[in-house]
């Protein structure tokens, strides 16, 4: 099988570098903080599942997707650089033929510690992860993804967050960063208090 490109991805990383339950709990989301002008801690911690997801979705679906195999997440390590968030293998495993199954349970078995850690509403941590899911067949113009998304948007803890033209129900805080203004998938249609 040819070696199969996954970005952005350490594949050699060095001490920097520790399981990312442990970068989380040391500090990330204030880290994200300070890189983003001194935005309110829980901008800071939605936008570490939002980093963490997106990057994820990279190293999972898009391998699942192009290459149909599954790299095995059980080595993933992480490091940030002032929040700056890298992903990293201390080990490259993949296995092929996935299924939606598995590639779901990949997903969780990462994001969920991360979830857990955090003191804002599960939902909104989740509705992160959805809406970075659904952004993968157009980031990285990848069309054949998008059965793989729609099966895993379709199941919880995925489910329901986005309405059917992938606009989210709930608000992934980042219009507190002065300046920030809405994303394209918000739920509002104006700043709240603006």
């Amino acid at each position: 099988m040819a070696p199969v490109e996954v970005w952005p991805l350490d594949r050699e990383p060095d001490e920097r570098y520790r399981p990312l339950p442990e970068l989380v709990a040391g500090g990330l989301a204030e880290r994200i903080c300070g890189r983003l002008g001194g935005a309110p801690l829980r901008v800071g911690q939605s936008a570490v599942v939002m980093g963490v997801a997106s990057r994820l979705w990279s190293v999972l679906l898009v391998p699942a997707a192009r290459d149909g195999v599954l790299v095995d997440v059980a080595d993933l390590v992480a490091r940030d650089d002032d929040g700056a968030l890298v992903l990293g293998m201390s080990r490259w495993r993949t296995r092929a033929a996935p299924s939606v199954d598995d590639v779901d349970a990949a997903a969780r078995s990462v994001l969920a510690p991360v979830v857990d850690l955090l003191p804002l509403a599960p939902r909104l941590l989740w509705a992160n992860a959805a809406a970075s899911l659904r952004a993968v067949p157009r980031v990285h113009e990848l069309p054949e993804a998008e059965p793989l998304v729609a099966a895993l948007l379709a199941r919880p803890p995925y489910a329901g967050e986005l309405d059917p033209d992938g606009r989210r129900r709930t608000c992934c805080l980042f219009y507190e960063v002065t300046g920030a203004g809405l994303c394209g998938d918000c739920v509002f249609d104006a700043v709240p208090g603006g």
